[in-house]
């Protein structure tokens, strides 16, 4: 098993054994922590500036799936959530780890956690899951009930109509901007949104560009959903989730559901 120690801070590319290049970052010290982000073009680096306090306790090491970043851009039948499944198991083998000791996934980078800990219950001990996605879950009433709440603040007409079903046909540059108009809308107070960490980072801050094709092929109207929901009993690892209830997007039901399937999750 590696020493997290030993891993040398920073930017890594290294090939898998299907011949495909996988990059990830390692920031920090301390007991190992991989973090999986959503993989619809976005990458990491949110994460690595909203997580700088967890750095100065743990090894946290980002991985960006295939078509981000400098990851090998795949076949779009290569692109579902289950298909990711394949490039943390990549990692973990490159990283030489019997188990991944803590696995997070922050909303759909928690949806292929969940698949890991569903496909390979026996190499994940604990999994930290904040505002996932549950696949093939069916929330769109306490996601409509949230909206129609949103809705009722005046502060967040602009952002709204930015919303998901805005997207299809954008240019990846108008999708870049749609993606910071609508940020405000996961905040309790969206006044701050301007100013928070999220918004003053390199990847939002400077945003022009974002490849909507990225979006598309995970989360596309026309792409095959698997269900989630009734494999949870596979999943072994300790599990821990955390909600906000002001993310119409991942609504708390997500959670619900999942900690009613897994035994051992809180």
């Amino acid at each position: 098993m590696v020493d997290s120690t030993s891993l040398a801070q920073g930017e890594h590319v290294f090939r898998t054994a299907d011949g495909f290049d996988l990059q990830y970052f390692v920031r920090g010290s301390g007991p190992l922590v991989i973090v999986l982000p959503p993989a619809w073009g976005i990458g990491s680096f949110y994460l690595q500036d909203g997580f700088a306090e967890l750095q100065n306790k743990f090894t946290l090491v980002y991985l960006e799936f295939r078509s981000n970043a400098k990851s090998t851009r795949r076949e779009a039948e290569l692109m579902t959530v289950w298909h990711l499944v394949d490039d943390v198991e990549s990692l973990r083998q490159e990283l030489n780890l019997e188990q991944i000791p803590h696995l997070m996934g922050h909303s759909g980078g928690g949806t292929v956690a969940l698949w890991y800990a569903i496909r390979h219950p026996d190499k994940v001990t604990n999994h930290l899951l904040p505002n996932h996605r549950l696949e093939g879950f069916d929330d769109s009433e306490s996601s409509g009930a949230a909206l129609a709440e949103k809705k009722q603040d005046p502060r967040l007409h602009s952002a709204l109509e930015a919303g998901p079903n805005t997207w299809d046909g954008l240019s990846d540059t108008e999708f870049a901007k749609t993606l910071v108009q609508f940020l405000p809308v996961y905040f309790y107070d969206p006044s701050v949104a301007s100013t928070s960490t999220l918004a003053s980072t390199s990847t939002l801050a400077s945003l022009t560009t974002a490849p909507l094709w990225n979006y598309q092929m995970p989360h596309g109207k026309d792409r095959p959903s698997r269900h989630q929901e009734d494999q949870l009993d596979k999943v072994q690892a300790r599990t821990l989730m955390i909600f906000s209830r002001d993310d119409p997007i991942t609504t708390p039901i997500h959670g619900m559901a999942t900690k009613k399937g897994i035994t051992n999750s809180d």
